[in-house]
């Protein structure tokens, strides 16, 4: 559910951009035609819709992309860590990932207040728009930035068990006997995993 969710919510950052594609291909046309002596302009303030567009592209989609593993990860030194002490690792990197995009999102909803109170637009002179809508989106970014970091922690503690077997999925992977053996594969925001029995993996998802 929780990855569904965050789906879905990615799916407003690819409209966005979408919108800045539209935008930029607009401006060109315009550009185009009025060098060919016709009365077309660009969109006004396509600068400013281009930029704050970004927000919601970046902002929404980040929760979905950490929760799908989807970050580039540097782990020359941590693969080279016993694999309890990796996992420890882990859960501390998750928390410290909680913790500052708590504190942002905090920061965000006061700045947002700011920009009500004042009124703020993007643009002093000519066309504008209020800039509060996008000061929220980014709160509510890292808010689900927050809660991907602790849905990771909790995927990891608590869905690589059941019914006594257990399960290779988000990077806690162990058998039986408590050994660290074969690695996660992931598929889209599906966590693959195998099943030890009897020595024969049996392949199968987790959503």
């Amino acid at each position: 559910v929780v990855t569904r969710v965050l789906k879905y919510i990615a799916y407003i950052s690819a409209v966005c951009l979408l919108g800045i594609m539209l935008v930029a291909f607009i401006n060109v046309i315009g550009e185009k035609l009025r060098k060919l002596g016709l009365p077309v302009t660009g969109i006004p303030a396509s600068t400013e819709i281009v930029q704050y567009l970004h927000i919601p592209v970046v902002f929404l989609a980040a929760a979905f992309v950490t929760l799908d593993r989807g970050h580039t990860r540097i782990d020359l030194l941590c693969v080279k860590l016993p694999k309890a002490l990796q996992k420890v690792f882990a859960i501390i990197g998750n928390l410290c990932g909680i913790g500052i995009c708590t504190l942002i999102s905090y920061r965000g909803f006061i700045q947002m207040g700011k920009f009500i109170a004042r009124h703020k637009m993007s643009s002093v002179s000519g066309v504008g728009f209020p800039l509060w809508p996008f000061a929220l989106i980014m709160s509510v970014g890292f808010i689900l930035l927050a809660l991907s970091f602790l849905w990771a922690i909790v995927r990891s503690r608590f869905c690589c068990k059941t019914r006594g077997t257990e399960l290779f999925c988000a990077g806690a992977a162990y058998d039986r006997k408590g050994c660290f053996g074969v690695g996660t594969k992931r598929g889209g925001a599906a966590m693959e995993y195998i099943e030890v029995t009897g020595g024969n993996p049996l392949r199968g998802s987790i959503r």
